[in-house]
Order: C-alpha cells, then sequence, then structure tokens
C-alpha cells in the first residue's frame, strides 16, 4: 500500500472516527440490553431453586433380620435422624445424615450412625440410597435403600414418612432392619 492510501486512510478514519464510536457503542448497548433482557425473561420464568435443606425426625426399626430376627417386641429403639442435604440439580441432593439411636426396652448404650447418601426426588416423593457407618461400635459397614413421601406441605417444610432398609455387614454378619421413619423436611 502506497504511503498516499494510508494517509487517505488515516484521514478518512478521523473524520469518521466519532461515527465508528457511535455505531460501536450502540451495538454493545443493543446486545448488553438483549443478553439482559433474556437473561430477566428466564429468571421470571424460573422458580428459584433452594439449593440447602435439611431434616430432623423420629424413627423406630419395626424388624430385624440376622442372626435372630427380632421385633419392635423385642427390641424398642428409638432413632432421631439429623440431616442437611445439598441439591446439585432440580431434582438430586447428596444428604448428610446422622442418627443417633437409643435403646428403650431393654434399655441400652446410645449410638451414632452417620450415612451420607444421594437422594433423588419426584413430584411428592424420593428415593435414595445411603452409605451408614455404625460408630463406637467393631468395623462395620452398611447400605441403607430408602422411599420418602410428602404428606403435607407447609410451603418451605414438608412433614413426611419414609420407608428405610438398613442392611449392615459386620463381624461376618449380615443384618437387615425395617426402619419406619417420620419428620419434618425444610
Amino acid at each position: 500500500m502506497p504511503f498516499s492510501a494510508l494517509i487517505r486512510s488515516a484521514k478518512h478514519w478521523t473524520r469518521n472516527r466519532n461515527r465508528w464510536i457511535l455505531r460501536s457503542f450502540q451495538l454493545c448497548s443493543a446486545m448488553i440490553v438483549t443478553f439482559a433482557a433474556g437473561r430477566e425473561a428466564s429468571a421470571q420464568e424460573a422458580k428459584p431453586v433452594k439449593t440447602v435443606g435439611g431434616h430432623v425426625g423420629i424413627a423406630t426399626p419395626l424388624v430385624t433380620i440376622s442372626d435372630d430376627t427380632t421385633t419392635i417386641g423385642d427390641q424398642f429403639t428409638l432413632l432421631n435422624p439429623i440431616g442437611i442435604g445439598f441439591k446439585v440439580s432440580e431434582r438430586v441432593a447428596i444428604d448428610f445424615e446422622t442418627v443417633v439411636a437409643t435403646p428403650i426396652d431393654p434399655g441400652g448404650v446410645t449410638g451414632l450412625v452417620v450415612d451420607p447418601g444421594v437422594i433423588y426426588g419426584f413430584d411428592g416423593f424420593a428415593v435414595g440410597l445411603r452409605a451408614a457407618f455404625q460408630i463406637n461400635t467393631r468395623a462395620n459397614f452398611g447400605l441403607i435403600p430408602l422411599v420418602n413421601a410428602a404428606l403435607i406441605d407447609f410451603g418451605g417444610a414438608a412433614w413426611f414418612v419414609e420407608g428405610a432398609f438398613p442392611t449392615f455387614y459386620a463381624d461376618e454378619k449380615l443384618a437387615f432392619n425395617v426402619v419406619l421413619h417420620t419428620g419434618v423436611g425444610f
């Protein structure tokens, strides 16, 4: 490109610089307004998603099948599950639960179970699977499949009922339990 053509191009740019700046500003403004309007519309359409929740409840084992089968009439134990959950998507939550186990009749030593899990929610009910560890006992491991149904929605909280099926392996023995659990999730 000859030097004279370069000078003409520079003069043309200088004369039209303000127009180019104004057009660029208008284009950027239009893009920002369009983007913001789209975000606002999608925010109005989408419901706010609660990302942290929890639950407290009361539960009892109805039957335990192992070397010896026991029912609630043979061993009445009161369980107090307390949990906090974190939603990772609209329907999936990671739930960290601890359960205080107090033997009532016959009495005994209060125990603790730590059982984190994954819960998948549907409309009005949920299913899940927990990994469970009984604390202060011999080496053990458990899996707890569960089915949970909301009974009454309080708007921000719900009363639920849950069937849980803890299965523990310890001391080369397998123990299967049927547990009834009710409480409030929020």
